[in-house]
């Protein structure tokens, strides 16, 4: 059994795992292209966090519920929110968490399921970005919440942790990825499809060598429902992140 995470640009199949995330995270970061994040919400349910609101304003997304302290949401946005009357849980500026935090903390008491795509993750502050992907992790591990994919038209980020593997469908060949270790150390890591493969060695986060990778395209007797796998990865301890870049992003418009 595997968990299904598709984006618009490419499907991830994460086992061991079931079912699909049906929550997209909205986040305040780089503003998804509108019509990926319309694609991305079809059939899901979302949620605005913060100035995430505005993204989804513009991709004509409304949202299920709004969470945040209303500090970068645009007023438009947030009129915006109340013509359609998505339902707010507003906090004050000054708390122990952030507006993502809240998010993740909260869908395991205002969902019915436990993981959610994110997006509006990365670009704008550095530390943001970190805490943002650290976050995901402590996700997990604090509160049950799987967030194992961050993602918009221009790049994605996969997590897997101990004893996981992840295929990936969808991505041309000459796409560049990178694997590195979010703990301190990732042993058993095999990475197949790629130009440099990696036949069950150890990732240190002290010494991120593995970037910049390349899908050399499909692997001959290796195939899943909708296609052949571009890649795949698996590991035995720790947890690891999967960078995929672009993925087709310029000819279909997004940038």
């Amino acid at each position: 059994m595997s968990r299904i995470i598709e984006l618009p640009q490419l499907t991830a199949r994460i086992s061991p795992g079931s079912g699909s995330p049906s929550l997209v995270l909205v986040a305040g970061g780089r503003v998804p292209d509108p019509n990926w994040l319309a694609g991305l919400c079809e059939g899901r349910t979302a949620w605005a966090i913060d100035s995430g609101i505005d993204a989804c304003r513009n991709a004509g997304v409304v949202p299920s519920l709004f969470i945040g302290d209303r500090d970068s949401a645009s007023i438009n946005g947030i009129n915006w929110a109340r013509n359609k009357e998505v339902p707010s849980l507003v906090f004050p500026p000054e708390k122990d968490l952030t507006d993502l935090q809240l998010a993740l903390r909260s869908m395991t008491d205002l969902t019915t399921g436990t993981a959610a795509i994110l997006t509006g993750a990365f670009g704008g502050r550095y530390d943001h970005s970190i805490a943002n992907l650290f976050s995901m992790i402590w996700a997990e591990d604090e509160w049950g919440v799987q967030i194992r994919c961050a993602a918009d038209e221009r790049e994605s980020f996969f997590l897997l942790r101990d004893r996981e593997s992840a295929s990936f469908s969808g991505i041309p060949a000459g796409t560049l990825i990178s694997t590195l270790s979010l703990s301190e150390k990732c042993t058993g890591v095999n990475l197949w499809g790629a130009k440099w493969p990696i036949g069950k060695g150890t990732l240190y986060a002290r010494r991120p060598f593995a970037v910049s990778n390349m899908v050399t395209g499909a692997n001959p007797g290796l195939s899943i429902e909708d296609g052949e796998i571009s890649f795949g990865v698996e590991i035995s301890t720790g947890w690891l992140g999967v960078y995929i870049a672009g993925s087709g992003a310029e000819e279909k418009g997004w940038i």
